[in-house]
């Protein structure tokens, strides 16, 4: 089988440890495949503007899948080939609900994070992610009075939660049902929200809708419940070796850490 489509998620699979460095044998390793005729996709839980530090290392990547895949964005076009975002009355539901919530959360817009302000002081996961990681994400994010009020007549890309209790987690479930919402996470203590079936593996066969690629094509990697439909579609998948179990059972490989540039080991092994 040919490989003419690499897609990666980013924390805990290409990036290293600290969440912010590729390192050099991963770049190599990409820029070798790239330089074979083998497109590059990056595919994460982050929307479009926190995925410029990578981009910046990984300046020839040619697909970003964000947002859990609400989004694709074609770099060489310069334009979203794909979206399905939660409905504007969807999005106002869930925010009010959140608003009476002593909780952090965050809503992913236009490739943008927005957070409201007075939820900062809620932020708890501060042990669990490198503080220069999550200085850069600050430093992305725009923050505002009333996520209700700016959010108005506007589709989400995501809305995210932290550190939620039974009670909390609760409510939100009973109100993300109701709008047929799909549940997903990418950290740990944290859960999220996307329109129905939005997932990577939708997003890369709206990928391969417009571009022409065949899902047998593609060779993916990630470590997350959140990338377990990308690996299972996938003709050729690996979940890194501090994957979940889930993406372990799922993926057709299992490759090194990502501490260990298992990334890089295997585009060497398979496609290199």
């Amino acid at each position: 089988m040919s490989v003419k489509l690499i897609a990666t998620d980013l924390d805990g699979t290409l990036m290293a440890p600290d969440h912010i460095t590729v390192t050099p044998r991963t770049y190599n390793a990409l820029m070798s495949a790239h330089g074979k005729g083998v497109k590059i996709a990056i595919a994460t839980g982050r929307t479009l503007s926190f995925t410029k530090n990578v981009i910046q290392q990984l300046p020839f990547i040619d697909y970003v899948v964000y947002s859990n895949g609400a989004s694709v964005y074609d770099r060489n076009a310069g334009r979203d080939i794909y979206r399905n975002h939660i409905s504007p009355e969807a999005t106002q539901s869930v925010l009010k609900l959140l608003e009476n919530m002593p909780i952090y959360y965050n809503c992913y817009y236009d490739g943008h994070i927005l957070v409201q302000k007075d939820k900062v002081e809620h932020y708890q996961n501060r042990d669990l992610l490198p503080a220069e990681f999550l200085d850069l994400f600050v430093s992305c994010s725009e923050e505002y009075d009333s996520l209700c009020r700016e959010m108005k007549g506007k589709s989400a890309e995501i809305i995210a939660m932290y550190s939620v209790n039974e009670a909390q987690k609760h409510a939100l479930v009973k109100e993300f049902k109701s709008h047929s919402l799909h549940i997903t996470s990418s950290l740990p203590n944290e859960f999220e929200v996307t329109a129905p079936d939005v997932n990577k593996g939708t997003a890369l066969e709206g990928l391969c809708r417009v571009t022409g690629y065949d899902l047998s094509e593609i060779m993916s990697f990630g470590d997350a419940l959140n990338d377990r439909e990308m690996l299972e579609i996938s003709g050729l998948s690996f979940a890194m070796g501090n994957a979940c179990e889930e993406c372990k059972k799922t993926a057709k490989y299992t490759a090194l850490t990502n501490a260990e540039d298992g990334v890089a080991q295997a585009i060497e092994k398979f496609v290199l």
